[in-house]
């Protein structure tokens, strides 16, 4: 039996619990991104056996050992600053090998492929499921891109690139044009980065981009962004007219953390989901009522039926252990 025959049959025993793997590691980028705040599209799976075999056929360096992306994951965000977000989450939660920032590979004057490569992503040292799935077994390789960069991988990388010696080589022209569109994309990128900071500074907008980093570190439910906007622009007048948007995001947190324990158990119970509560309890601006119902509770009741029933407020307030009377 040659090697790659026996790395081939070696991977069909062990891809099932690389595939469990995948899955613990998935919901734990989940969670880095849910805490960040941001929006974003993820993947984590186990190479497929023919992936493997092609891989170890064309690069003879490698073993089975050896083989950095038998998992693979792939976060893609929108915009170009949220990738340094992601990656200083991704040093502080999990072991890495290394890190590359391929756009440091392009001259000034050069164009092309863009993207952040993490090897050897694994559990920390002292995690409790290291013995589970030790790093030296068990890593990934995750791909870090903005959606701009992926479209382009996707299409012309991914399609052109990554072929093998059986594909004729690319004629030079229609590389050009690969490169150039790479160029364009990378415009693209830095247009979006710049007009997500020109959008006109709306104060409810600002707080609830604030308020979703704690939100989604309770719940993944797509919140009701224009319920949202209405419960924020009705609350505000209650911190008073000299408060700044991030004093008040400031305050809406310290709270969150004072009681991270009971708001955890308030969202992890699948039948609060179901309530006639859930319509204003699974939005970012959940965590904004129960600030405003600790500090003045008879005021937050008299803005609130300025535009809702006081029943909902008192069915968000009663999950929250808060009574109206």
């Amino acid at each position: 039996m040659n090697s790659i025959e026996a790395a081939r049959t070696q991977w069909i025993a062990d891809r099932p619990k690389h595939s469990k793997f995948a899955e613990e590691m998935l919901g734990r980028l989940q969670l880095v991104i849910r805490e960040l705040g941001i929006a974003a599209q993820l993947s984590a799976r186990p190479k497929e056996v023919y992936s493997l075999v092609k891989k170890l056929l064309a690069k003879p360096h490698l073993t089975y050992e050896s083989m950095p992306d038998k998992v693979g994951a792939r976060i893609v965000v929108r915009y170009i600053s949220e990738l340094s977000q992601v990656r200083e989450q991704l040093k502080e939660r999990f072991v890495i090998r290394q890190i590359e920032d391929t756009s440091a590979r392009l001259h000034i004057d050069r164009v092309g492929y863009q993207g952040i490569h993490v090897d050897g992503l694994a559990l920390l040292p002292d995690d409790e499921l290291q013995g589970e799935y030790p790093s030296r077994d068990f890593f990934l390789e995750l791909q870090l891109r903005t959606m701009s960069q992926h479209l382009w991988s996707e299409i012309s990388h991914d399609s052109f690139y990554k072929n093998d010696g059986l594909v004729q080589q690319l004629p030079q022209d229609l590389q050009r044009r690969v490169h150039l569109m790479a160029g364009q994309v990378e415009v693209a990128d830095r247009e979006f980065e710049r007009m997500n900071h020109e959008i006109p500074a709306d104060p409810a907008v600002k707080l609830f981009k604030a308020l979703e980093p704690l939100y989604y570190g309770l719940s993944a439910e797509r919140p009701n962004v224009e319920l949202s906007m209405e419960v924020i622009r009705l609350l505000l007048p209650l911190y008073g007219q000299n408060d700044h948007i991030d004093s008040i995001s400031r305050q809406i947190e310290s709270r969150f953390h004072g009681s991270e324990g009971m708001l955890k158990i308030v969202y992890s119970d699948p039948d609060n989901l179901k309530t006639d509560a859930a319509a204003f309890l699974f939005q970012p601006e959940a965590m904004m009522i129960y600030d405003c119902l600790l500090t003045d509770r008879d005021q937050t009741l008299k803005h609130w039926n300025e535009k809702f029933p006081s029943e909902e407020l008192e069915r968000v307030a009663t999950l929250f252990g808060i009574s109206l009377d």
